[in-house]
């Protein structure tokens, strides 16, 4: 009997099994009244967030790179329209050349009203041109918008709303650790770092994290959880 009771004393004891479901359910209630996102900025570490922001601000300036890029090679396409403008405006200066010399005596109708067909067709030419210039400059700009704003404004949207709910705990956080002497903060913290950190380093706080708690021993497990949180005590 005391091998088999010093082999049980030596043994974690987690809480009994009526207890976890309570503790358990306690949890998903209180998310499902936080919202969904409440659950995973619990588990975001200070690391984490700061990877996250240089990954979204990475993958924000390359799409706006990108944007910019096609939107430039786009546009480089209206030189051709410039130039079917160039040869539509020659055509109208020929055919106005023309007709003046059609009007001199002598020379006869006939050089007149080929004239007229030379800077008809050179207007209708050079009005292409301009539509066409017109075209290519919409398609840049909404080619260009597009890809620099679409993928950058999915990933805001997406990310935005966590990445200021987690900032809003970690304030929250803050302010109440700047009030020294909150026995129910301390508390709080040490339930997170169970909640929060993985096995191995609770092991290496308290050999029971959850009889710690109940003891009201938070100290150690509340400094771990305000270091994944990138916040210290007031000195």
């Amino acid at each position: 009997m005391s091998r088999a009771a010093g082999s049980a004393a030596g043994v974690m004891h987690p809480p009994a099994a009526t207890e976890v479901f309570a503790r358990r359910r306690s949890r998903e209630e209180d998310s499902e009244r936080r919202g969904p996102m409440s659950a995973g900025t619990r588990l975001l570490t200070a690391r984490t967030v700061r990877w996250v922001d240089v990954a979204v601000l990475v993958w924000i300036v390359v799409w706006i790179a990108l944007g910019a890029l096609i939107w430039h090679d786009i546009l480089a396409q209206s030189r051709l329209s410039d130039n079917v403008i160039k040869m539509g405006l020659a055509m109208k200066d020929t055919g106005e050349a023309l007709a003046v010399v059609g009007g001199l005596p002598l020379i006869g109708g006939g050089v007149s009203d080929f004239a007229d067909r030379i800077t008809a067709t050179g207007a209708e030419v050079e009005s292409s041109g301009r539509d066409s210039r017109d075209s290519i400059t919409r398609v840049a700009l909404v080619g260009g918008f597009g890809v620099a704003v679409l993928p950058a404004a999915m990933v805001l949207f997406l990310y935005l709303p966590v990445r200021m709910g987690w900032r809003r705990e970690v304030a929250a956080i803050a302010a109440a650790l700047a009030r020294s002497g909150d026995d129910g903060l301390e508390h709080y913290l040490a339930q997170r770092a169970v909640e929060a950190l993985p096995w191995d380093r609770l092991r290496a706080l308290s050999d029971d994290p959850w009889r710690a708690i109940a003891e009201g021993d938070y100290r150690a497990l509340a400094d771990a959880e305000l270091a994944r949180l990138g916040l210290v005590r007031p000195r």
